[in-house]
């Protein structure tokens, strides 16, 4: 029987204690270390099942007659747990020809208690063939059908099969796929390491995504979710034990927003139509909208502020790292506009994340990975380096010193998504010297270092802690698991659960939990 998690982590801790390496793990890491081999996020091993789908007019695309399942083990089934939400990976092979490779792609439906279908790849539900040899589910919308056929149970809790994508009843896209349940690890309880729960409050505004907590209010701000507005919402949070909701904000035409940021008594969001949204928070329950930059409609997606600066992360019309001085905070002034170190980009979805150190901007860039700018002359930005890996997705990055070297921690999103430690003391020449990573089919997603700890977001798995003291070999040492399958509004994507955090020092963790709300926790022993 394949071993647990818990269990391995407690065999290789046995097995360095009984060799003497527990003493080389706990003495302060010196600043060696051996570069690790880059392979990237995602590495093609062919077909994720033995299934086809036959593209024939003479069956009905969709239909489990579409699908060729005669070398699959279909008896294996009836062991697969029929609820929950699954996720994973999809390998198209665009209809019955030769894989085609495109990159790691997100799978995911979702199923009630009774085993009936939900939610399929973002879709509602409309069909459903189960029994102890069958498994199909599809889902519908405006751009089409898609439909999950199973092939083999790999596990009770991990599925492979074949997939169709139809659009006015023809064939667009095919392939295979491989699941597995969002269930915690066997043997993870709530929460270890010394997190506890210390209040959860419910955030009626869209989807919550973000946190930020000036003094004693802790600011949520929320994307549009299935025509419901998303917008900010404002908590007293002098008892952490039971924060008090005072105010909400939702401008017409305007409430998707994605992150936030503050400086002094005013708070920058990312928003998706209007760019950065000023907003005056001098009066907490009050907040009101005083401005946005840039003039014109603008898809922000993320965010930061370091000293007085702005960076916000532009995805259209054009992508790039829109940088704004804060000398007067209510009214952010335009400095440049950098995309790779130098002018914005045409390309989309090129920006992801910020993080200004000791004059250095480190930009996670999403194709070209993470660069470490020079921008404290806001008309000479130069690139000084720059790491990338296959099939890059850069989100979001913390930096810090730990033995005389800098190193940055950065984070990719999507299928096989992991933590990345980068030396990047000599910009021209970043070296991974670590990596921490969980399930593939879960991706990491905000971070922020504190000392020696890096909190992470992980989406699916709550909460993690890493103790970084030796990047070389980051280790977990806390964790809260905030995802539970049944909580209301659930849905099938890689974006649920555990999304923004902050760590504000004092003595507590606050997350925002894409169902729960806003949750705090005890900081780590």
């Amino acid at each position: 029987m394949r071993p647990t998690r818990l269990a391995l982590m407690v065999l290789l801790a046995s097995v360095a204690s009984a060799s003497g390496c527990s003493d080389a793990e706990d003495a302060p890491w010196d600043g060696h270390y051996t570069p690790l081999e880059e392979r990237g996020d995602w590495v093609d091993s062919g077909p994720k099942s033995t299934c086809q789908v036959l593209d024939s007019p003479e069956v009905a695309c969709g239909s489990l007659a579409s699908f060729d399942l005669s070398r699959c083990q279909r008896r294996t089934l009836s062991t697969l747990e029929r609820a929950g939400i699954y996720r994973g990976e999809l390998r198209a092979s665009f209809g019955a020809g030769d894989p085609a490779p495109r990159g790691p792609v997100g799978a995911g439906f979702k199923l009630d208690a009774q085993g009936l279908p939900q939610r399929v790849q973002g879709m509602p539900a409309t069909d459903g063939v189960w029994d102890a040899r069958t498994f199909l589910v599809t889902g519908q919308d405006a751009s089409g059908t898609f439909t999950f056929v199973g092939c083999n149970a790999v596990s009770p809790r991990s599925l492979t099969g074949c997939y169709s994508r139809c659009r006015q009843g023809r064939l667009v896209e095919a392939g295979t796929f491989r699941v597995e349940r969002m269930a915690r690890f066997k043997g993870e309880v709530d929460a270890s390491g010394g997190m506890r729960l210390v209040s959860e409050t419910y955030v009626g505004l869209g989807m919550p995504v973000d946190v930020h907590v000036v003094g004693h209010h802790a600011y949520v701000v929320s994307q549009d979710r299935q025509g419901a507005p998303g917008g900010l919402t404002v908590f007293d949070v002098s008892d952490p034990a039971a924060p008090v909701w005072v105010a909400e904000l939702v401008p017409p035409g305007n409430s998707d927003w994605k992150g936030v940021a503050s400086r002094k008594n005013v708070l920058y969001v990312a928003s998706s139509q209007r760019g950065v949204v000023v907003v005056d928070i001098s009066e907490p329950t009050a907040p009101r909208v005083i401005g946005h930059v840039p003039e014109e409609p603008t898809d922000v997606s993320l965010v930061s502020v370091a000293e007085d600066r702005l960076y916000a992360l532009a995805m259209a019309p054009r992508s790039g790292t829109l940088m704004f001085d804060l000398t007067t905070p209510t009214a952010p002034q335009l400095l440049e506009r950098i995309a790779s170190g130098s002018r914005l980009s045409d390309e989309p979805n090129t920006s992801r994340g910020a993080v200004s150190y000791e004059g250095r901007l480190y930009v996670n860039h999403l194709h070209d990975g993470l660069q470490v700018v020079d921008a404290r002359n806001a008309t000479r930005v130069q690139v000084l380096g720059r790491y990338t890996y296959p099939y890059t997705n850069s989100r979001a990055s913390a930096v810090g010193t730990f033995a005389g070297r800098v190193v940055a921690f950065e984070s990719s999103l999507g299928v096989g998504a992991r933590v990345r430690a980068l030396d990047v003391t000599d910009p021209a020449r970043i070296v991974k010297i670590g990596e921490y990573g969980l399930r593939g089919a879960v991706s990491p997603r905000g971070m922020e270092l504190r000392g020696n700890r890096l909190y992470m977001t992980y989406h699916q798995e709550g909460v993690r802690v890493l103790d970084v003291s030796n990047p070389t070999h980051p280790r977990e040492v806390a964790y809260f698991n905030s995802f539970r399958e049944t909580d209301p509004n659930r849905g099938d994507s890689m974006m649920e659960g555990a999304t923004g955090l902050q760590v504000p020092g004092d003595g507590h963790v606050y997350v925002v939990d894409t169902s729960r709300g806003l949750l705090v926790l005890t900081e780590p022993q």
